[in-house]
């Protein structure tokens, strides 16, 4: 008898003619297919963020100016009810303090890409109260200057009502004073003329911003400086009795673009019966 055998023989499977492998990748077609639906997808989602992100910037804007609104009444609390000063100054230097912020006209670059002007006390009396400058800038406004050879980042994107805190002796040119209405250099000016009416920062067109001060002409009809529209056509203010709102434009001219080869927008730029003009001035200042 013969002993069994410990090994067995099985019949060999028949070979495919495809790698195992291959059934596990995808053709050609199919990656299109997902691809595309990738694709549209994304195409759909696009518009959401866009609006979401540009919601956060609006949002944050507003903020901002609730942050300046609040320096500007800590200030005025801290400092017998006087209003911290307006206006601008053309110097390149200061060795005292005397505006809320510094700067002169827009087309001194320094104005608006010098941080001591904002956060430097020798230059600024809000930097005891903002030690940093990104209160001062709108995250929609990408606006760059060209200074040093170079294009810099605007740091401030906000202005103060020319009527507010602005004696005749800080204001540099154009003098947008001179179309009258009274100037409040006191909070109790301001208590006495309807302070939820009265806007003291604005959010400012990049090529419209200069001195620390907003002008705004009391004749109606001109604009001195444009406010800013980046909000998808919305402007941000903030009020002498601490509120922020946005405002919709609603006059195209408002929604001013930068001219061909300018670097920024002129002052006293006519826009007749501009119905964003009455809204600005019945908000600025009440006749003297």
């Amino acid at each position: 008898m013969k002993p069994l055998s410990h090994q067995v023989d099985f019949p060999e499977c028949p070979r495919s003619s495809k790698s195992f492998t291959a059934g596990l990748g995808f053709t050609l077609i199919e990656l299109l297919v997902v691809m595309s639906i990738i694709a549209i997808l994304g195409a759909l989602l696009l518009p959401a963020l866009t609006k979401a992100k540009a919601e956060a910037w609006r949002i944050q804007c507003l903020n901002n100016e609730r942050q300046l609104i609040l320096t500007w009444t800590m200030y005025s609390n801290e400092n017998g009810e006087r209003l911290a000063l307006n206006g601008g100054d053309q110097a390149v230097t200061s060795s005292q303090a005397h505006l809320w912020v510094y700067g002169g006209n827009h087309g001194d670059p320094e104005t608006l890409t010098n941080s001591q002007y904002l956060v430097d006390a020798n230059y600024a009396l809000f930097a005891p109260y903002l030690a940093s400058v990104q209160p001062y800038k709108c995250p929609a406004d990408r606006s760059l200057w060209p200074i040093g050879g170079g294009m810099v980042n605007e740091l401030r994107s906000y202005a103060m009502n020319c009527y507010v805190g602005t004696p005749p002796a800080n204001v540099v040119s154009p003098n947008y004073l001179s179309a009258g209405g009274r100037i409040y250099m006191k909070s109790t000016d301001l208590e006495s003329d309807s302070p939820a009416n009265r806007f003291v920062f604005i959010d400012v067109n990049p090529a419209s911003i200069c001195t620390p001060a907003f002008g705004v002409d009391m004749s109606v009809g001109t604009f001195v400086h444009y406010p800013s529209s980046l909000h998808g056509g919305l402007g941000v203010v903030s009020f002498a009795d601490s509120h922020a709102e946005s405002h919709k434009w609603l006059d195209h001219r408002t929604r001013k673009g930068l001219p061909s080869g300018q670097q920024y927008l002129p002052h006293w730029d006519l826009s007749p019966t501009n119905q964003d003009l009455p809204w600005i001035v019945e908000r600025t200042t009440s006749p003297n």
